[in-house]
């Protein structure tokens, strides 16, 4: 999107420039096809009677499309007498004055002795090809008319005399003007009628020539250039877009397949993925390639010596403590009864059951960890089973002064390892009875979903609920949340991590559902592989 936007802004700047230069090339170009006609005009033709060339000269720089619609002429007087319009209707109003406004002194009194039309000539013609051109005025007349000027040292700046047979001769204009140079020309664009025209004015040989084009032909040109810029940005800016699209997902594609393979790096599982390195790609991400993989490389050796060594350990201790235990119980048979040393091996022989449990535990989660675990799976009746694990924890609920309750629906059937899955749900009840208040309660509840798609076992008591902070640590190794540290509560944090990899290896799942001061519930979910 950024890159659309950016190439949007150059592609738009470009568009404006090329809209302006465009524009001033169309201009020039009217102001070249207008300043043909006009120095033809002010330089060859005479003022009063080559009306008709003046249109000719009109026609080079436009061709055919000459007519009184599209085009404008006015010939003045320096004095702003009018010579000639075309076409007759009153335009001229509309003008600017300020260029009709001469820039020369007016010629002499003797430029008034001769007048188109005065003695009955004919009118001149309007725009348009095939009208008569006037025959003007007589050989002689132009003679007495040019005599004053012909022995005056003066500038003059009437017509000058024509030779018998051809066409006016050209003359030199006002001093700061060259015969031999084309005239000054000012171009200007007004309005007129709601549609715009392009003027050209030019000076010379003592009157000015104006020259008007229409300008709805070249303004419906810059529009339909206009149009097409504005069709083809959104086209341009999609082109960018997914161009923009696939470059990024070009780029991103070894962080993207670095993350992939990240993810699948979990606390026991996955450190064996590599990030897969091609001959020639990526470049770019080469070396972050291999710094990533020799970190994997390294955290999997690290892991596997940790897992080795919990095994180990956890091996090495089984027989010790069962020789601890032995003779811990030959020395009570010969203890006195109600002895300081009857209570110190009583002691002894709990911690080292205690002991006893945790190495079991611990080899357990070490082959949890290694993906190592051996579940059997089978058919079996779980409501059989979560009954007689129900029996055993009314037991421990008497003695420890708690009510209980049970719900369990018959005729319940799983497929999982029957030993594993009880030893994960004596845990929870064993939880259950150990954390909670004194006359407080605990009840067991088995059930199917309606539509048979999952098993339910659920456990809940009373007692000190989890808070928030400690909510997302329940599951952790050796974690025991602060008020249930105490050693007068038999426990060492691995009853609920044990439970859950028991669960998570049958592709269960174990979920704190609610937690409170009133009540604790926790469920396990199985997977039937019926229902939707």
């Amino acid at each position: 999107l950024i890159s659309a936007a950016i190439s949007g802004l150059v592609i738009v700047g470009f568009g404006l420039a090329g809209w302006f230069i465009t524009s001033r090339i169309l201009q020039e170009s009217i102001d070249l096809r207008l300043s043909v006609p006009l120095e033809r005009t002010v330089h060859d033709l005479h003022p009063r009677t080559d009306f008709e060339r003046i249109i000719s000269n009109l026609e080079i720089g436009f061709g055919d499309d000459v007519d009184a619609e599209s085009h404008r002429i006015l010939l003045i007087d320096l004095d702003g007498s009018e010579i000639y319009r075309a076409p007759e209707n009153d335009w001229v109003a509309s003008l600017d004055q300020n260029l009709l406004i001469a820039r020369q002194p007016a010629p002499p009194s003797a430029a008034q002795a001769v007048q188109g039309g005065a003695d009955g000539t004919e009118s001149p013609p309007q725009l348009g090809r095939g009208e008569p051109t006037p025959e003007g005025p007589s050989e002689g007349e132009w003679e007495a008319f040019f005599a004053d000027f012909v022995a005056s040292d003066q500038e003059r700046t009437g017509p000058p005399p024509r030779q018998k047979g051809g066409p006016p001769q050209r003359r030199s204009g006002p001093p700061d003007q060259n015969a031999n140079g084309p005239p000054k020309i000012v171009f200007s664009t007004q309005s007129d009628a709601g549609k715009k025209w392009r003027i050209g004015v030019a000076e010379d040989r003592g009157y000015i020539a104006l020259m008007a084009t229409e300008l709805s032909v070249y303004q419906a040109e810059m529009n339909r250039v206009r149009n097409l810029f504005f069709m083809a940005l959104p086209v341009c800016l999609i082109v960018i877009g997914v161009g923009g699209w696939f470059v990024a997902q070009r780029a991103l594609r070894p962080v993207n397949l670095i993350a992939k393979i990240a993810g699948k790096v979990t606390t026991a599982r996955g450190l064996d993925q590599r990030i897969p390195k091609g001959v020639d790609d990526y470049e770019e991400l080469s070396r972050l390639v291999d710094v990533l993989n020799g970190m994997m490389d390294r955290l999997d050796s690290s892991f596997r010596h940790a897992m080795r060594f919990s095994a180990d350990v956890s091996h090495e201790l089984k027989t010790p403590l069962a020789v601890m235990q032995v003779a811990v119980q030959d020395a009570l048979k010969d203890c006195p009864a109600g002895s300081t040393a009857e209570e110190n091996l009583l002691t002894v022989s709990h911690e080292a059951e205690r002991l006893k449990r945790i190495t079991r535990s611990l080899m357990m989660l070490a082959q949890a960890d290694a993906g190592q675990l051996q579940v059997r799976s089978e058919t079996f009746s779980l409501s059989r089973e979560v009954d007689a694990i129900c029996e055993d924890a009314e037991i421990l609920c008497e003695e420890a002064e708690l009510e209980f309750q049970s719900e369990i629906d018959p005729d319940i059937e799983a497929s999982a390892d029957p030993v594993l899955l009880r030893q994960a749900m004596q845990n929870l009840v064993s939880n259950a009875v150990k954390y909670n208040y004194p006359g407080g309660s605990v009840s067991c509840r088995l059930y199917r979903f309606e539509d048979a798609s999952e098993i339910v076992f659920e456990v809940a008591n009373t007692g000190p609920g989890i808070s928030e902070e400690e909510e997302s640590k329940i599951f952790e190794r050796f974690y025991r949340v602060d008020r249930s540290r105490s050693r007068d509560v038999d426990g060492f944090g691995l009853g609920l991590n044990l439970a859950w990899e028991i669960v998570r290896a049958m592709n269960g799942e174990l979920l704190l559902v609610k937690s409170g001061d009133e009540m604790t519930r926790f469920q396990v979910r199985l997977k039937t592989g019926e229902g939707e």
